[in-house]
């Protein structure tokens, strides 16, 4: 059995014997360690649960057997993977950390704190999550990278630092943004959202394969090209669309929430 770090394209039929990914493994390790320093220690249990729950997902999500499938296979595991890597992992990350014990620790390195605040500036880093994702999702650019084991690890990392990079004004606020309430990261969240939702839209209505990765690829079953990389646009649409249109509502019902509970106070006023 071939010893592979990473989780390339690779020209064989595929088969179900398991297959080793070392640096799958040290990768989520190191990702979780980072984390789990910063976890919080008390709270609720949704909260207690979100980093332990992020690394599990982005395990399965790179190592056997989703991620060689994504990586040379099946476009709409791929889809899964940019889906999980870039929209859910770093909300549950981000929502099982202590916030205050990430605002200490980056007040006491000014330059860091500085580096942060120019980051996550909120139309930067919608920005940048805009352009990873359509960069990620050009067809020689996919073609080119998932040959090889850095080139889809790069990839892979890619999505994941955008996503931690595009959640990070809605879900750490640090520093705390007054000209960011929530109904402006509503409407952050939906256009942020944009780009990945007409990239669905092309795969959906592509009348031939658009990466010869997967086009060239041993089938998996009966699945042909076409069909496969249409189910990719389905995926990113319909599962992508829903998860961010399920975390705006969740914030406006917040945001709601927030405000009933001071208007009386306004209106005693």
């Amino acid at each position: 059995m071939n010893l592979q770090w990473w989780c390339s394209a690779r020209d064989l039929p595929w088969n179900w014997t398991w297959q080793a990914y070392p640096g799958v493994w040290l990768f989520s390790i190191a990702v979780g360690a980072l984390f789990w320093r910063l976890r919080q220690r008390r709270g609720s249990r949704i909260a207690k649960a979100g980093v332990p729950a992020a690394i599990v997902i982005l395990w399965l999500t790179l190592d056997y057997p989703v991620g060689p499938l994504g990586a040379g296979y099946l476009a709409w595991v791929h889809a899964l993977q940019f889906l999980m890597l870039a929209m859910v992992v770093p909300p549950l990350l981000y929502l099982g950390i202590d916030r205050a014990r990430v605002a200490t620790a980056l007040e006491r390195r000014g330059w860091a704190m500085s580096l942060v605040r120019r980051a996550t500036q909120p139309l930067f880093a919608m920005i940048v999550f805009a352009i990873v994702m359509v960069v990620s999702h050009i067809p020689r650019v996919v073609d080119a990278l998932m040959v090889t084991q850095p080139g889809a690890f790069a990839l892979d990392l890619a999505w994941l630092g955008a996503g931690l990079l595009f959640w990070w004004p809605v879900l750490v606020r640090v520093p705390e943004r007054p000209h960011f309430p929530p109904l402006v990261q509503m409407l952050y969240l939906f256009f942020g959202a944009q780009p990945h939702l007409y990239i669905a839209m092309w795969l959906l209505l592509a009348r031939f394969p658009v990466y010869g990765t997967y086009e060239l690829a041993p089938r998996v079953g009966d699945l042909s090209a076409v069909t496969d990389q249409q189910i990719a646009g389905g995926v990113m649409l319909g599962v992508g669309g829903t998860f961010i249109l399920a975390v705006i509502t969740v914030l406006f019902f917040r945001w709601m929430s927030g405000y009933q509970d001071q208007e009386p106070f306004r209106r005693s006023g």
